[in-house]
């Protein structure tokens, strides 16, 4: 099983391969440049992954 660094190395991984499917998606590593809806909805993708990574992060590092 594995020990509290695992499990937040293992929630760090998930979040960044998150990030990498929803950015492909919305095209945001096209060189021709993207919509500024799409901006604006990749940079709300940020904050989502950004407030999971912290709370996931609290979770594993501080409790049990």
């Amino acid at each position: 099983m594995l020990d509290k660094f695992g499990i937040f190395i293992a929630i760090l991984f998930l979040v960044f391969l998150f990030y990498i499917v929803i950015s492909l998606g919305a095209g945001a590593f096209k060189k021709d440049g993207i919509k500024n809806e799409t901006k604006r909805y990749i940079k709300s993708v940020n904050i989502l992954l950004i407030f999971v990574a912290i709370v996931g992060s609290v979770l594993v590092l501080f409790l049990n």
